[in-house]
């Protein structure tokens, strides 16, 4: 085989396992977002029975307190707990929640409560790594 045939063959070997990678993260991220906003429309729904609005002190340990209560698929809950480095505030009446990678501390998702219909931020597919950190602006996506 000539140089050149080696060297396309192994650059197509690299793509096909670059592309197998961003799918892989697609699939896996893609469900995450969805659990994720499924979660956030049962914590919301928790204070609400209650009469009640997220409370300002509202934190990880909180979050994960009320899924334990409400989610019916614990495993879910229990994979979020120990998979992800997973923060969370109250931000008015509403809640911020972030999943980060917990061994390079980079930010794949945040979840403002405040929009059930999807998860607001998605860092996971970002070329930039992003700190493991809330969003500053978040009144922006709470219109």
């Amino acid at each position: 085989m000539s140089k050149c045939s080696w060297l396309l063959l192994a650059l197509m070997a690299c793509g096909c396992a670059t592309g197998w990678s961003i799918e892989k993260k697609r699939e896996t991220y893609s469900s995450l977002e969805v659990t994720l906003s499924d979660m956030s429309k049962k914590v919301t729904a928790y204070y609400g029975r209650q009469g009640q609005t997220v409370p300002a002190a509202f934190d990880a340990s909180e979050f994960f307190a009320v899924l334990q209560r409400v989610y019916p698929d614990k495993q879910k809950v229990d994979m979020i707990k120990t998979t992800y480095r997973v923060k969370a505030r109250g931000i008015d009446d509403d809640y911020d929640v972030i999943l980060c990678d917990r061994g390079s501390g980079t930010k794949l998702l945040e979840d403002l409560s405040c929009t059930l219909n999807r998860v607001d931020l998605r860092y996971w597919d970002s070329a930039t790594p992003t700190p493991c950190d809330f969003v500053a602006d978040w009144r922006t996506y709470c219109k």
